[in-house]
């Protein structure tokens, strides 16, 4: 017994001298110096926040941030507002650029972390604004909405036949009267065409409300949008892609549940509803070319894009807003805050706007704050 004991305790004690040993063999510990700095240096003191300018603003807007003992590279700045990340565009010793977050209606504490440094910064006040709003809640059944560079909201009432139009102060007044029952854009001249779904037509109404045109004739027109030649492209509810030649809607494409349609660069963008897809086709001399499939999402409706490219869609059945992002994935925007079923909307300036329309009769309307430029809007430029 005491032998074996004495054998365990031998083979323990040889174990250790071998991790000992490992130890004492492994690779040597860098030393830092001038031609080798520390790529984690900690020690440094804490950045000093001094001013947060503007003190109140939107999301994605860029907020500068005074203080000392920032990092010259951005991405060495880590930037809190209350609990969520801004994007630390640009950075000297003493001021930070920073995109905000997507946050509103909301007061927040912003404080600052350096690399190389243990501890927070002092905190500042910011507040988000609100960026999310109701324009209206009384058109019944309500199709279409554009927005004009004066920033009156224009929307059509199916049920009553009638083309309102909002004015930033909330006045609201009759500008025309057409069936309308689908989308609204404002195109060439700055007349607004509409779809007047019912009739089988799409018109266009001058910009003083007083003359209405029939522009083409085609059944079940839903949605339409122009390319950077001018050139006006169709969605058909149950049918597909047409592009207006001369007189004539010449069809391009079958897309059997196509709500919405939207030109970016070269391409055409249409949503499938029911089908669960975003496609898009490039633009060629001789109409469309390969489609191929963007997304596949539950039940897109609606397609917007910022400047940059990004996507913007809802879903027929939800509350939310989404992007694709520069990664290509879905972000969620204003989740849970605004209404459904399926919308309609329109991007003006650096803001979407959106309308409900509800169940056949009364509707909603509203607005969300984006905070990056719309796309070129090839049908007024």
């Amino acid at each position: 017994m005491k032998k074996s004991t004495f054998s365990r305790l031998f083979t323990v004690f040889i174990l250790l001298l071998g991790v000992v040993y490992i130890a004492c063999e492994g690779p040597d510990q860098p030393e830092y110096g001038p031609d080798h700095p520390d790529p984690n240096p900690t020690g440094l003191n804490p950045a000093v926040v001094t001013a947060v300018n503007p003190p109140a603003g939107y999301l994605k807007d860029i907020i500068e941030i005074d203080g000392s003992g920032f990092d010259l590279t951005p991405a060495n700045n880590f930037v809190l507002f209350g609990t969520k990340t801004g994007e630390v565009v640009a950075a000297t010793a003493t001021r930070l650029q920073v995109r905000a977050p997507m946050l509103s209606d909301e007061e927040v504490k912003v404080r600052v972390a350096i690399k190389g440094s243990e501890f927070w910064s002092n905190e500042a006040d910011f507040t988000f604004l609100p960026a999310l709003a109701t324009i209206d809640e009384e058109i019944s059944w309500p199709n279409g909405i554009a927005v004009d560079d004066d920033g009156n909201v224009f929307v059509g009432s199916a049920n009553d036949g009638v083309i309102f139009r909002i004015t930033p102060e909330g006045e609201k007044t009759e500008f025309a009267q057409v069936p309308v029952n689908g989308s609204i854009h404002f195109g060439p001249n700055h007349w607004l065409y509409v779809c007047a779904m019912g009739e089988g037509k799409i018109v266009r109404i001058s910009p003083d409300g007083g003359t209405i045109e029939d522009v083409v004739s085609i059944e079940s027109p839903v949605d339409f949008t122009w390319d950077a030649n001018h050139d006006l492209y169709i969605v058909a509810n149950g049918q597909g892609v047409f592009k207006l030649v001369g007189e004539e809607a010449v069809q391009l494409a079958e897309v059997e549940n196509g709500k919405n349609c939207r030109v970016f660069g070269t391409h055409l963008y249409v949503n499938d509803i029911w089908g669960g897809t975003i496609i898009r086709w490039p633009i060629t001399a001789e109409g469309l070319g390969e489609v191929e499939t963007v997304l596949e999402t539950d039940s897109p409706s609606a397609l917007e894009f910022d400047v940059n490219g990004l996507l913007y869609f809802c879903k027929a059945w939800e509350t939310s807003f989404y992007v694709i992002n520069a990664e290509g994935n879905e972000e969620v925007l204003y989740e849970g805050e605004l209404m459904t079923p399926m919308r309609y909307t329109a991007f003006k300036g650096k803001t979407c706007y959106f309308v409900y329309p509800g169940w056949g009769d009364v509707g909603g309307v509203m607005k969300a704050y984006i905070g990056v430029e719309q796309a070129p809007d090839y049908g007024t430029m």
